[in-house]
């Protein structure tokens, strides 16, 4: 792993950079004017998610000229996201030169911000961008940014008011029990955003403390001199298994149920411009393709984790490895396989998310109304992947829509910006190679939803403009010339 020191003048730099970044801003932000905020109250966005994809979207509200939004996080201040919890790699997985959103103002971008602290040399040197340094750089974006985050605030529901009302956002934080009306929120709670964690059914009967899913938080110091097995063999299996070795884990296995590790990752194929600006032209015909072909196919580990476990000798991969019984047998957990009996004092649970509104607290009063994708496909198609038939089926605004009335619906201002627009809008939402197209995307349709509402209102205040421009007729007035131009003798 590399170690990334920051250059002795950092402090410095990021100065001037954020300096740069003002004057960026004022060059594209045109006049700045402020067109919509919170009016009776009543906010008109609340984002709910203070990671990559909540921050980057309230910064281009705001220079929609959209004011009063207010995002809301569960975690601490500074621990938003997963890249102080679960994400356990030690870079992202996506390249370092992907396509950021930086509502004209280039300053605020990864790349400016890592070349200011670590340097063009580092940047050179870099192939993926540590996980340390995105969440510094992260920090360091809302902060640039000037976005208000409440942090530690749970929603415990979202409470539609009326076809047209206010939609009641329902928190606890660290003060109690509190309310916020808004015409619009939006979900960018990232990967477990529209369901939760997926433990298999014959791992839930093992005791507390011998099984826990990767998500989880972990005490890693606690597996020291234990046989850990882990299921399943995405990046995040090995970089967990890593990490138990790195804590002293007497030994880890990974499981892979596939003969072989993908050796194509269809993810590198879908990074460019005409599919993340375009994916909502497919039909729903060829976007459930697009994604059982997805799920099929999956994509490998990546390299750097991959390298990461294998560098210890108490680390085995099994492949063609499905879990077909696992017992507790009073001390260890025994895991049959068809390479024979293993036994582990603790087992990983590296199995993903599932897709299910009824688990999410905030949605759990609306889901039952909530359409799916399995109510838009015959019963033949939802049967090819239930799981992807789950997931819940979006308007083109990243809103959910309604069974009972899906033309006029609350709805449809509870926008899914998370891991649940994975079918109807593609990776747009949570995943940093889609947000320059996503973010783009969901604040001009909150313009144009937020302009709608308040269009007479609009209209009104523009026929009762009357603000002169002070129109002089005649001659342009001259200026006052110097004594010496008008031929004076200046006076000694």
């Amino acid at each position: 792993m590399t170690v990334l020191t920051p250059l002795p003048d950092a402090a410095a730099r990021l100065a001037a950079l954020e300096r740069e970044a003002a004057h960026q801003s004022a060059l594209s932000a045109g006049d700045g004017r402020s067109w919509v905020g919170q009016r009776d109250g009543i906010r008109p966005v609340v984002i709910v998610g203070a990671g990559q994809a909540g921050l980057v979207l309230a910064r281009g509200l705001r220079r929609r000229g959209i004011d009063d939004v207010v995002v809301i996080d569960a975690a601490p201040a500074d621990a938003t996201g997963p890249w102080s919890t679960y994400a356990r790699m030690h870079t992202l997985r996506t390249p370092k030169d992907i396509a950021w959103p930086t509502w004209g103002t280039p300053a605020v971008s990864p790349r400016a911000w890592f070349e200011a602290v670590y340097g063009t040399d580092a940047w050179d040197a870099i192939e993926y961008f540590p996980t340390v340094a995105w969440q510094g750089f992260l920090r360091w974006y809302r902060e640039v940014s000037a976005l208000t985050v409440v942090p530690s605030t749970r929603v415990r529901s979202l409470t539609p008011t009326g076809g047209d009302g206010p939609i009641e956002v329902h928190l606890e934080g660290p003060d109690g029990e509190w309310m916020l009306p808004a015409r619009h929120v939006v979900l960018a709670t990232g990967i477990e955003g529209a369901g939760g964690r997926h433990v298999p059914a014959l791992l839930q009967g093992l005791p507390a403390g011998r099984v826990h899913h990767t998500h989880d938080e972990i005490d890693f110091s606690s597996l020291a001199g234990l046989r850990i097995g882990v299921l399943g063999a995405g990046t995040g299996a090995f970089d967990n298994a890593a990490t138990a070795l790195e804590h002293g884990a007497a030994s880890v296995e990974v499981h892979m149920r596939r003969p072989a590790m993908p050796q194509v990752s269809p993810y590198r194929w879908m990074e460019f411009a005409g599919l993340i600006e375009n994916y909502g032209a497919f039909s729903d015909a060829q976007k459930w393709a697009f994604n059982v072909h997805l799920s099929a196919v999956d994509q490998p580990a990546t390299q750097n984790a991959l390298w990461r476990a294998h560098a210890f000798d108490a680390f085995r991969f099994f492949t063609s490895s499905p879990w077909q019984h696992v017992q507790w047998t009073g001390s260890d957990i025994a895991v049959t396989t068809p390479h024979g009996i293993h036994h582990y004092d603790v087992v990983l649970s590296a199995t993903g998310i599932v897709a299910d509104l009824e688990r999410r607290p905030e949605l759990s009063a609306i889901a039952a109304d909530a359409t799916l994708w399995s109510d838009r496909l015959a019963p033949e198609a939802a049967a090819q992947n239930p799981g992807l038939a789950a997931f819940p089926y979006l308007d083109d605004d990243f809103g959910l829509v309604s069974r009972s009335a899906p033309d006029a619906s609350a709805l449809s201002r509870i926008h899914m910006f998370n891991h649940g627009a994975r079918l109807s809008q593609g990776m747009l939402s949570h995943q940093i190679p889609g947000l320059v197209g996503g973010a783009t995307k969901l604040a001009a349709a909150l313009s144009r939803r937020l302009f709608e509402r308040d269009s007479d209102e609009l209209m009104r205040e523009y026929l009762a403009y009357d603000v002169p421009v002070g129109v002089h007729i005649g001659r342009r007035p001259q200026p006052p010339q110097p004594a010496e131009a008008t031929g004076v003798a200046s006076l000694r």
